[in-house]
């Protein structure tokens, strides 16, 4: 028990945050694409995206404590598990890469590449889910 919250209280708030995360990266591209200025739509949409950025942040805490918990109890971790943290780590890098401002080439298209890769965990993470839940 972490924080008062039961490990499928902190499962279901994990995943809440996950998916507010993803509904702002997305409302963040639709507010680029739709803003009147590009100075203006780029400044909405790195806030709106950095929001959404950190909640994932956050959301990783308990992916990462319920992974160690699992490995402690089993002795061995998931290779999808282990596929997942993988992607993940990659795709929070990259994201503070581009939260941060530090990439000096930071495009459409490795944007682009970031959100393909940031859905694929997503539904990597969505399949985990519901996996660890019983539903499939």
């Amino acid at each position: 028990m972490m924080l008062g919250l039961t490990m499928s209280e902190l499962r279901v708030f994990s995943m809440i945050l996950q998916i507010i995360a993803l509904l702002l990266i997305v409302i963040g591209s639709i507010v680029l694409k739709k803003s009147t200025s590009m100075k203006e739509g780029i400044s909405k949409h790195g806030k709106i995206i950095n929001v959404g950025y950190f909640l994932a942040i956050i959301s990783v805490l308990y992916m990462v404590y319920s992974a160690y918990l699992f490995t402690i109890s089993t002795g061995s971790i998931s290779p999808l598990v282990v596929a997942h943290g993988s992607l993940g780590i990659i795709a929070l890098v990259l994201g503070a890469i581009f939260v941060t401002n530090r990439w000096s080439w930071k495009t459409k298209k490795y944007m682009r590449i970031e959100m393909v890769l940031w859905l694929a965990v997503f539904l990597g993470g969505t399949y985990l889910y519901l996996v660890i839940n019983g539903a499939i």
